[in-house]
């Protein structure tokens, strides 16, 4: 009895170290940070800290707020746009690219590449390829005499970060679907055929209802991956022009460094982000769990 309960303290002493670092570095700076959201805190340490209430909540739930309510309507529309549009191109791609092609992998290869490549590196990339001055898109627009901004326009910035947004993801994505694709029994097509079924219907009937639980892991991931988006915004447009792509990951970030901005402002607001995040994932997860459960 004395082994087996030695055996039964092993497992928790090997977590121990990942648990005492995971509540050192994201517990504790999360309840920090909450605390911080009650108080007049101004990022200056040695300035006395009061406790102010819920008044930093009010100043944000307030529609006065400083184009805080227009980075929230940035913020669902980008995520919309994103979670959609990359996922239907990665079911496209997964099912092409689960075909018996030649150099498929070499196709797998490419598509995945942009995932590896950091947000500084893929910012950079396509901000000097939409350069409104010398850059090839500039250069391919001005061939059909036509001109823009780009970037630095506010009606298309946001529709072009998106655009590398999910050029960037996709590949990931892909692999998720094409791991679904082929767990799914080839007997199921043959069968489909014999009954004369053709390859749009096998796609409907078959593939698709049959992929929903890799759909459920693609869309979380997309969902909360594009509601707390700030990083390739930072480095592509900073927000502008104007306001047009500041989400509301990119209002906490300006917040966050104005000069004699409050802190506990930031705070509330980090954590208004965190709850709206945690009630759409919630709220999609419910929905998602209930179509996979209808094919059970």
């Amino acid at each position: 009895m004395i082994i087996k309960g030695k055996m039964r303290i092993w497992p928790l002493l090997a977590v121990m170290p990942a648990l005492l670092l995971y509540g050192l570095f994201v517990l504790l700076p999360a309840v920090g940070n909450i605390y911080f959201s009650f108080t007049d805190f101004s990022g200056n340490v040695f300035s006395p800290i009061r406790w102010i209430g819920g008044a930093n909540y009010a100043r944000a739930f307030t529609w006065e707020s400083e184009g805080l309510w227009h980075s929230v309507k940035v913020t669902f529309l980008f995520a919309v746009l994103v979670t959609v549009i990359q996922n239907a191109a990665a079911v496209v791609l997964a099912v092409l690219l689960n075909m018996k092609l030649r150099i498929r992998n070499f196709y797998r290869s490419v598509i995945f590449a942009p995932t590896i490549l950091g947000v500084v590196i893929v910012g950079l990339i396509w901000t000097l390829i939409f350069d409104p001055y010398s850059g090839p898109v500039i250069k391919l627009l001005s061939a059909f005499h036509t001109n823009s901004a780009l970037l630095g326009s506010p009606s298309i910035a946001l529709y072009l970060v998106i655009f590398v947004t999910i050029w960037s993801t996709v590949g990931y994505a892909m692999i998720l679907y094409l791991a679904g694709l082929q767990s799914i029994p080839h007997d199921l097509y043959e069968s489909a055929r014999i009954d004369g079924a053709g390859s749009a219907a096998s796609f409907f009937h078959i593939t698709l209802p049959l992929l929903r639980p890799a759909v459920t892991v693609n869309t979380l991931l997309s969902i909360i991956g594009s509601l707390k988006t700030f990083d390739i915004i930072v480095v592509m447009t900073n927000g502008g022009p104007g306001s047009a792509t500041s989400t509301l990951g990119m209002y906490i970030f300006k917040n966050l460094l104005t000069p004699g901005s409050s802190q506990g402002y930031a705070s509330a607001l980090s954590v208004i982000h965190f709850g709206i995040v945690l009630a759409v994932v919630a709220i999609v997860q419910y929905y998602l769990r209930r179509r996979e459960a209808d094919i059970s």
